[in-house]
C-alpha cells in the first residue's frame, strides 16, 4: 500500500524520514467499460468481492481471515480500473490493500480497538519519533544556533543555498501516453496562467505534491548537488523572483520558482537555522560515538541485507546491530541520563517498513559499508531517543494530542468507509463498495501507517497468491482485448 503505482491520490501522508509517495492514474476511460459485454455482470458481482471461497487456494488471490479475494473479482476490479498498468507491482499494491482492509474490518469486528494504546503506537511511531529527535537536538543545540535577518539575506543573495517552491504533476513509467499527455497539458497550462499573471498561490492549489502545498510550494533550502540533476541544473539557472519553464523529471513535471528575500523571509530564516542545526548535530554525533565506543557488531551489513528482503518478519528480533556504552562522569561513573544501549534489529525494521520496495531490494544487495554507515546513522538517531528519555524529556502535551487527533480522524474515516460502526458489524459488502469506488476514482482513499497496517496483519490469518494475481491479470487482459479496449500500461 502507498506506494507509487496505486492508481488514486492519498487525500494524507505518512509522515517524516522514509516517505512512501502515490501517483494518481488519471482518469477513468468509461467508454472503455461501455463497451464490455458483462458490464451489467460486473456491477452485480462487485458486491460479492469478498465472499468466501472454497476450502482451497484454487481461484483464490488473497485471503483474509475466511474472506477471500477470488481471481474473477480481481480481474472485474482491474477492468473497472482502466486506464491501469496490468502489471503485478500495481496490481499486487492493489491486492495489499483490499488485504489491509479486510484485516481492519475484521479486527474491528473482534473487538480491537483501533483507537487503543497498541494502534496508536503503531499508527504515530514515526511521526512521533522525528519530533522527539527535533525536540532533543533543539534542547542541546538550540541555544548555540542564531541566524540574523541581515545573515539570511546575504545568504540569500549570494545562492550558493536556494530557497525553491514547485507546483507538481505527477508522472511515472505505470501511466499510459495518453496520461502522462495529460498530466504535461496540465503543466503547461498552469506556467502559462502564471505567465499571464496569475497567482503562484491558486498554481500551487493544483499541485501534486501535498507536502509543499500548505507552504505555498516551498520543497526546501537547497545547495548545489542536493536535488535531482535536472531540477538541481534548473535552479540554479533562476535568478529570484524566476519561474521556469515546464521541467520533466523520473518523478513528474514540474514548475520552479525562486522567491525573492522578501516573500519567504520567515520561511528562509528558520530553513537556514534548521539547516545549521542540523550540520552542528552531525558535528556532535561523530563525537558522542566516539565518546560512547558506538561500533556496528560483527556480522551486522549480512543482518541488516536480510531485514531488508523481509522487514515484517524482524519487528519483535532483539538482535543487535550496534551497541554503545553509556558516558561516564568526571570519576568514570556511567551517567544515568547517557546509558549504554543497543540498536536491534526490530527498531530497523520498524524504519525499513517506511521504505518502497525498489529502495530496500537496493539495500538488500548493497555492499557492506553502505549498509554500516546505514546501521551508523539509525544507531546514533536510537541513542538519541534513549538519551531523551533517559533524561525525562517528554513532548509538548499539545503537540501529542494533535497525533492522536490526526490517527482518530484517519479511523474516523475507515469506520465510515468500511462500516466499522454499523449495526450489522463491519461487512464485505462495504469492502466491496470500496474497492470498486476507488478504482474507479469515485472514492478518495487514505494510506494507513505502514507500521499500523503490520499491527493489523499480526492479528489476522492472511496471505497472497502470486500464481491467482497473475490469473486475473491474464483474465482482465483477454476481457478487454475482446471488447476491443486498452490496458493502462504504457
Amino acid at each position: 500500500m502507498g506506494r507509487s503505482s496505486l492508481p488514486w491520490q492519498p487525500v494524507d501522508r505518512t509522515p517524516p524520514a522514509f516517505e512512501r509517495r502515490c501517483i494518481r492514474a488519471g482518469p477513468l476511460r468509461r467508454p472503455v467499460h461501455a463497451a464490455l459485454p458483462f458490464t451489467s455482470l460486473l456491477i452485480g458481482t462487485l458486491a460479492a468481492l469478498t465472499a468466501c471461497g472454497d476450502l482451497t487456494d484454487r481461484g483464490v488471490v488473497a485471503r483474509a481471515g475466511d474472506w477471500a479475494l477470488t481471481e474473477e473479482r480481481l480481474a472485474e476490479l482491474l477492468v473497472l480500473a482502466q486506464p491501469f498498468p496490468l502489471d503485478s507491482v500495481p496490481v499486487g499494491e492493489l491486492v495489499d490493500h483490499w488485504v489491509a482492509a479486510a484485516a481492519m474490518s475484521q479486527r474491528a469486528a473482534a473487538g480491537d480497538s483501533l483507537l487503543g494504546s497498541e494502534a496508536l503506537e503503531a499508527a504515530v511511531w514515526a511521526v512521533r519519533r522525528e519530533a522527539i529527535l527535533a525536540a532533543d537536538r533543539e534542547q542541546r543545540l538550540g541555544g548555540g544556533v542564531v541566524v540574523t535577518p541581515a545573515e539570511a539575506e546575504a545568504v540569500h543573495r549570494e545562492g550558493a543555498l536556494r530557497l525553491v517552491a514547485q507546483v507538481f504533476q505527477r508522472a511515472g513509467p505505470e501511466m499510459s501516453s495518453s496520461m502522462l499527455l495529460q498530466q504535461q497539458r496540465t503543466a503547461d497550462r498552469l506556467l502559462q496562467e502564471i505567465a499571464d499573471g496569475g497567482s503562484w498561490i491558486d498554481a500551487v492549489a493544483e499541485s501534486e505534491d501535498e507536502a509543499s502545498k500548505p507552504s505555498g510550494g516551498v520543497m526546501g533550502l537547497f545547495g548545489p548537488g542536493e536535488l535531482p540533476s535536472t531540477l538541481d541544473r534548473v535552479t540554479f539557472r533562476l535568478e529570484p523572483g524566476q519561474v521556469s519553464p515546464v521541467t520533466q523529471s523520473s518523478q513528474g513535471f514540474h514548475i520552479i520558482y525562486r522567491p525573492t528575500f522578501p516573500e519567504v523571509e520567515f520561511q528562509f530564516i528558520g530553513l537556514l537555522r534548521e539547516r545549521r542545526l542540523a550540520e552542528a548535530d552531525a558535528a556532535a554525533a561523530q563525537d558522542e560515538r566516539t565518546a560512547r565506543s558506538f561500533a556496528v557488531v560483527p556480522g551486522g551489513a549480512a543482518v541488516l541485507a536480510r531485514i531488508a528482503e523481509d522487514p515484517a518478519a524482524w519487528l519483535e528480533s532483539r538482535q543487535p546491530l550496534a551497541t554503545w556504552e553509556a558516558r561516564a562522569d568526571a570519576a568514570g561513573d556511567p551517567l544515568a541520563s547517557h546509558p549504554a544501549g543497543q540498536l536491534t534489529a526490530g527498531m530497523i525494521a520498524r524504519d525499513f517498513h517506511f521504505v518502497p520496495p525498489q529502495a530496500l531490494a537496493q539495500w538488500a544487495e548493497t555492499g557492506q559499508e553502505q549498509l554500516e554507515d546505514l546501521i551508523t546513522d539509525v544507531g546514533t538517531r536510537a541513542l538519541r531517543i534513549a538519551d531523551a528519555a533517559a533524561r525525562g524529556m517528554s513532548l509538548d502535551p499539545v503537540l501529542d494530542e494533535s497525533f492522536f487527533m490526526a490517527h482518530a480522524d484517519r479511523m474516523e474515516y475507515w469506520t465510515r468507509t468500511l462500516a466499522l460502526g454499523g449495526a450489522d458489524g463491519p461487512s464485505r459488502d462495504a469492502l466491496a463498495r470500496h474497492m470498486a469506488g476507488i478504482v474507479s476514482r469515485e472514492e478518495p482513499t487514505r494510506v494507513m501507517s505502514p507500521l499500523f497496517e503490520a499491527w493489523l496483519l499480526e492479528r489476522v490469518d492472511t496471505r497472497v497468491r502470486k500464481r491467482g494475481m497473475l490469473a486475473a491479470i491474464v483474465q482482465a487482459r483477454a476481457a478487454l482485448e475482446s471488447a476491443g479496449g486498452t490496458t493502462g500500461t504504457p
